[in-house]
């Protein structure tokens, strides 16, 4: 185990899972199951030749991306060293903490956020090591939903009226309120219910300051400093999609 972080920034060639390591993975997760008293031997099978496999596949598909993305810093950043993260105990125990989250994500949106959190930590741009361990986690246990209404709460103005859908001056375009303002630059979510829920766990988390979709539309600063900073852990320039 002590070798991953080492594997991570190898050649592309050798960035894969050998078969000896996946065999050993895989034997030692059946002797697992065998040894739980109400798995037996064809739930066995079944957690051996497709759970176990699949559990693989995401652990490829992450590091492999990660290391695409450390690859595009290394060739975009002036000074960005691949090599020295591997001395870097920040990087590699928020990389072990996004490493978790992601393997029970089954979300490309989550994972993209904690490979962007991931890249700010590499890059010593982050908001601090206190902050980026409670961001991760706030990650894993958010939807991509939430990040997406709360980027309509910080940037939803600007959007609109880049859009054409709101002109502050003449008022030619009525945006009543949030819950609008967020299905017209997220149709995906139109569930009312779902939406004040989300609303009021950014509140209660002091990551914005309204937890109603009913309320009006825009108003002043409704994303608190600590909402502005997570955004900025997990966005590009883009807004999420």
């Amino acid at each position: 185990m002590a070798d991953e972080p080492i594997r991570l920034f190898a050649p592309r060639s050798d960035r894969y899972p050998q078969p000896n390591e996946l065999d050993a993975t895989r034997s030692a997760l059946e002797k697992v199951a065998e040894q739980v008293p109400v798995l037996g031997p064809a739930t066995t099978h079944v957690i051996a030749q497709f759970l176990i496999p699949g559990v693989e596949r995401r652990r490829e598909a992450w590091f492999k991306e990660l290391a695409d993305d450390l690859d595009e810093l290394k060739d975009t950043v002036t000074g960005f060293s691949i090599e020295n993260l591997v001395d870097n105990e920040r990087f590699v125990s928020a990389t072990i903490q996004a490493t978790r989250i992601a393997l029970a994500s089954h979300q490309q949106e989550k994972r993209q956020m904690l490979r962007n959190g991931l890249l700010r930590v590499a890059m010593g741009s982050g908001p601090g090591d206190d902050l980026e361990q409670a961001f991760l986690r706030a990650i894993e246990d958010f939807t991509p939903t939430h990040v997406k209404i709360l980027y309509v709460l910080w940037a939803g103005l600007r959007d609109l009226s880049n859009r054409g859908l709101w002109d502050n001056y003449s008022k030619k375009y009525a945006v009543p309120n949030y819950g609008m303002a967020v299905q017209l630059l997220f149709p995906e979510i139109n569930d009312v219910f779902v939406m004040e829920y989300m609303m009021r766990d950014l509140s209660r988390r002091g990551f914005s300051t309204i937890s109603n979709p009913g309320a009006s539309f825009p108003q002043g600063s409704i994303v608190t400093n600590m909402g502005m900073s997570f955004l900025k852990f997990v966005l590009t320039a883009e807004k999420p999609k």
